[in-house]
């Protein structure tokens, strides 16, 4: 059933062709240490769009080797929160654009947090809280242990799931139990 709002959602999404690519690049550079500041402002892009120039000169306020040193914590570290916390000590990261970075890190682990999604979620009852206006880390934890759950109920990966979420909000459909 997901799969079927997965298959939208290319027509939907403009950077589709860009953001497989990516997928298939990136997981690969972040581990190697070979990923560049504009593979980083391209998840940005991907992420914020309208949005993008703000972040990135906050972004940019970041000297080189402080950002080198949040991202390589954020590939290598265990810990999610740790993670999460090392990108978000950048200037001009939230969360939301934080777990964009994650998910191009490690896709099949991480997926990004996105208020449409987190309102399906919701509104099906595998979430229980609204998502604030500025997203914390405890809030991804939770999103992403419910997209967890909801991934292997269906038995599809996460961005499969995390495309599926963003379709149904914008077609104003909801996930019904088979």
């Amino acid at each position: 059933m997901l799969e079927h709002f997965e298959a939208k959602y290319p027509e939907k999404e403009d950077m589709y062709e860009e953001e497989v690519a990516q997928l298939e690049s990136l997981p690969t550079a972040f581990e190697e240490g070979e990923w560049s500041r504009e593979d980083l402002e391209w998840i940005i892009e991907w992420k914020v769009g309208v949005f993008l120039k703000p972040v990135l000169r906050n972004l940019r306020e970041n000297d080189d080797e402080e950002v080198r040193t949040r991202i390589e914590e954020a590939v290598h570290e265990t810990s999610i929160r740790f993670k999460a916390k090392a990108l978000t000590s950048l200037k001009g990261i939230g969360v939301p654009v934080a777990s964009a970075i994650l998910l191009f890190v490690n896709p099949n682990r991480f997926t990004v947090i996105d208020e449409r999604a987190w309102d399906v979620l919701q509104q099906t009852g595998y979430l229980s809280q609204e998502l604030s206006e500025d997203p914390t880390v405890d809030e991804y934890l939770i999103y992403l242990g419910a997209c967890w759950t909801l991934a292997n109920e269906y038995d599809v990966c996460l961005r499969t799931l995390d495309r599926a979420l963003w379709v149904l909000d914008i077609e104003g459909e909801s996930i019904t139990s088979d």
